[in-house]
């Protein structure tokens, strides 16, 4: 409490302006560097690429296995595959400290931009529905939909969209270690009375294989 009785401003991480009163933070966090290279930049696809290349290469040489002359020019796809992977990499990582996502009792909260810093406020009533995709290796991803009147700008959203959609963006926040939770904590703030609209909240189908690794922030107050 402060001097005068009332409660202290609320502030969402890397955001100046306080929050509205009777606003308040359920969860804040951000994506997993793994998970990002995996989920977003596809970092294992990549790698299997540059592994049948390799292969391709060592099948198809006329030189001698063992020689100078082999390793010389094996050497050149193994690097090329070693930038490629490394530029992933660090994009990944990039992208993951310049993001910060918050669910608060009344929006969503995308803070992103790894050339030019911006914030997305997404307030529950202008979603059309929510849901969450979870992958095998137990990271996922939310992806929200706003209604078709409230449209975003792809370009700004990117890669913190569904691919492909660029007429109607949708926005993702991408890279949650424990999707499920966050997932819970966005339906429940969703349902609770205080909205002033409800917008669906499902489960959407997530098949792809993945390893991702990395920290996300836990729900305030955990």
């Amino acid at each position: 409490m402060t001097e005068n009785g009332a409660a202290p401003a609320a502030y969402i991480r890397g955001v100046p302006h306080p929050l509205p009163a009777g606003e308040h933070v359920l969860w804040e966090g951000a994506p997993a560097p793994g998970a990002v290279a995996t989920h977003v930049y596809h970092r294992r696809l990549i790698a299997l690429y540059f592994a049948g290349m390799l292969a391709w290469w060592m099948a198809d040489t006329t030189e001698t296995f063992g020689s100078s002359a082999f390793f010389a020019g094996l050497g050149v796809p193994i690097g090329l595959s070693v930038i490629v992977l490394v530029i992933l990499e660090t994009l990944a990582r990039v992208t993951a400290r310049t993001t910060w996502y918050a669910i608060t009792n009344k929006r969503i909260v995308l803070k992103i931009g790894m050339v030019v810093p911006m914030s997305i406020n997404l307030p529950f009533s202008r979603l059309q529905s929510a849901g969450i995709a979870v992958f095998k290796d137990g990271t996922g991803q939310i992806l929200l939909t706003p209604q078709k009147e409230h449209r975003l700008a792809y370009i700004a959203l990117w890669p913190h969209c569904r691919v492909w959609k660029i007429n109607h963006p949708q926005p993702l926040l991408r890279g949650l270690i424990d999707a499920k939770a966050v997932g819970a904590i966005l339906a429940s703030a969703i349902a609770a009375p205080s909205s002033d609209q409800q917008p669906r909240f499902e489960r959407i189908a997530a098949h792809e294989p993945t390893l991702g690794v990395g920290a996300l922030g836990h729900p305030v107050g955990a």
